[in-house]
């Protein structure tokens, strides 16, 4: 089986497409907000990544989302109600830092 450049770069990039999409929404820098339903006072939690898509860098702060429950529409504001600070890497315990003499 004799593959050319083309298809051994799109086939890399699939790949990390997929690994991208699957690992960042999990492990990755996001917050998750605790939202309560206007309509039927639920709350529920909404997963999110700050700047991942246009339409966040466009309305900042507020999402139109679909309540799971009663499934009508409304406007949240997600940095008011984050419940947690975005996942950060942590340190190895036997990890030394060299100081620069």
């Amino acid at each position: 089986m004799n593959l050319d450049f083309i298809t051994v770069l799109f086939l890399i990039t699939a790949i990390g497409f997929v690994i991208l999409m699957v690992l960042l929404p999990r492990f990755g820098p996001h917050y998750i907000s605790r939202l309560t339903c206007p309509s039927c006072r639920k709350t529920f939690n909404f997963h999110w990544i700050p700047g991942a898509t246009i339409t966040s860098l466009i309305r900042r702060n507020y999402r139109v989302l679909k309540c799971p429950y009663c499934h009508t529409r409304s406007t949240f504001d997600i940095m008011a109600t984050r419940a947690r600070a975005p996942k950060t890497t942590k340190v190895l315990k036997g990890a030394k830092i060299k100081a620069k003499a």
